[in-house]
């Protein structure tokens, strides 16, 4: 049998909420980010919330004083919402930049919708 007091804190503490703070840049991969970030939030609506960078902190400051998680998914190296993040002062509780993952930073159009579920798992590992 499961202690109780384990339980509490399994369901309670460690699996906190997470935000998604995401990019919103025009190339493919920050149009990917946006994707990876609602496909997370569609999937498991009761752990994730989305937010665009473009939008501002509003949503993450909100978030961050319910106590959630913030992930910053960077589309590229210019790295924008991590910036966006720092500029009001939040620091990401995990951060995840989409051309690390192997994905190339090219045109707006190049978007392929197989590279959100080739790095599902990915995203989901980072948080954990």
């Amino acid at each position: 049998m499961t202690d109780r007091p384990s339980l509490i804190y399994n369901y309670y503490i460690k699996r906190r909420n997470t935000l998604i703070f995401a990019c919103s840049g025009l190339s493919n991969t920050g149009k990917l980010t946006m994707q990876a970030a609602s496909t997370l939030t569609f999937r498991r609506p009761d752990i994730y919330r989305a937010a665009a960078a473009h939008k501002g902190v509003e949503a993450t400051e909100n978030a961050a004083s319910e106590s959630f998680r913030i992930m910053a998914l960077d589309g590229c190296t210019d790295r924008c919402d991590t910036k966006k993040l720092d500029e009001a002062g939040i620091q990401a509780d995990v951060s995840l930049m989409v051309t690390e993952l192997g994905i190339e930073k090219t045109r707006p159009s190049d978007v392929n919708p197989e590279y959100i579920e080739k790095n599902y798992p990915g995203y989901k590992r980072s948080l954990n």
